[in-house]
């Protein structure tokens, strides 16, 4: 006896706007994932996927894609728990300076690095002047009242 097919189902394409919105979701689970297993708490498979919702083969693949990004993450046996090796910085700033080929990509960094710090310096300083101002101001009240 034969079975009668099942229509196939209609699949949908998504749009740029939802795959990108899946992406920056899944970049925020990993970026959780990161952040859980830096800190101080006992972290295991079935506990990160319990925080995150999801099954604990896609916590695996999230460990994976951190190990391909050079985060040297281990599993504690000690605490059973997953770490990250403690001082791990990711050295982004040291790619751009020592893997980037082109020098003006360089300068012009180190150019708007300059530019953001100057104004930083000025603001800085235009912020202490007006603190010493209102300080200035306080204190001939306060001088005022006490006269009076």
């Amino acid at each position: 006896m034969r079975m009668a097919k099942e229509p196939k189902k209609e699949v949908r394409e998504r749009s740029d706007a939802e795959r990108r919105a899946r992406q920056c979701a899944r970049l925020a689970n990993l970026m959780r994932v990161l952040h859980l297993i830096s800190g101080r708490g006992r972290w295991d498979v079935r506990t990160l996927a319990e925080e995150l919702e999801c099954s604990q083969r896609t916590v695996h693949r999230m460990l994976s894609t951190l190990s391909m990004a050079g985060v040297p993450w281990y599993f504690d046996e000690k605490v059973r728990a997953y770490r990250v090796r403690p001082g791990f910085k990711f050295p982004i700033v040291d790619r751009v300076t020592t893997e980037d080929k082109d020098s003006r990509a360089v300068e012009s960094n180190a150019e708007q690095i300059r530019n953001v710090t100057t104004q930083l310096i000025e603001d800085g300083e235009a912020f202490a002047e007006s603190l010493e101002q209102f300080l200035a101001t306080i204190k001939a009240i306060s001088n005022r009242c006490q006269d009076s």
